[in-house]
């Protein structure tokens, strides 16, 4: 069997970034909640490494994203401290410019997921499960409008099982009552976007 470099790679380091991460933990309970999906990605990951059936492209696609993801678990996301990064490389601060007073960072991860996953998803659904190419993109922007509601749904269920603090700081509402919506508009502005982006290259 051919060896799969480039796969092989970004799994290692994609569990040293996890790993790293979790050196002193910030706030480690809800860290390590966050971390459930880091884990299953993770094993996601090494089953498409070792079968080789997903494209490097799509590979790359949800590695990109699930390191974003790391990185704001690392935080609980509403303490990621983007605008920080930011203005210490360039000066500037993007929330002082577009007047935010929230933390958007998980308002960022919900875009970049309809965003980076439309193609996974849709070589998934051509690939292993024989859906014709014309109708892949189709399925999988479903998939990721399912996708954006189960996990709002899941974030509902923990406000009923967790403390009200320790729900609050995985959730990341920051006192937003329509944050679940506007949470699943951005996935699917973002997989909108990306269906639009292949359609145009297609041409």
């Amino acid at each position: 069997m051919k060896p799969h470099y480039l796969k092989s790679g970004l799994l290692f380091l994609y569990f040293l970034i996890l790993v790293v991460s979790c050196i002193h933990p910030i706030y480690p309970r809800e860290m390590y909640l966050q971390h459930s999906a880091t884990i299953i990605a993770g094993a996601f990951l090494i089953y498409v490494t070792v079968k080789n059936n997903l494209s490097n492209k799509a590979f790359v696609l949800i590695f990109v994203f699930m390191v974003l993801h790391i990185i704001g678990a690392r935080w609980i996301y509403s303490y990621t401290p983007y605008d920080s990064w930011i203005k210490s490389l360039t000066g500037f601060s993007i929330n002082d410019c577009f007047g935010w007073e929230r933390n958007q960072y998980d308002r960022f991860l919900h875009l970049i997921f309809g965003f980076l996953l439309l193609i996974p998803a849709s070589e998934i659904y051509h690939k292993w499960l024989g859906v014709p190419a014309r109708r892949s993109d189709h399925i999988a922007f479903l998939f990721i409008l399912a996708g954006s509601l189960f996990y709002e749904v899941f974030e509902w269920f923990l406000t009923l099982v967790l403390s009200p603090e320790q729900a609050d700081s995985y959730n990341g509402q920051q006192g937003d009552f329509w944050d679940a919506q506007k949470d699943m508009a951005l996935a699917m502005l973002g997989a909108l976007v990306m269906i639009a982006i292949r359609r145009m290259k297609r041409k």
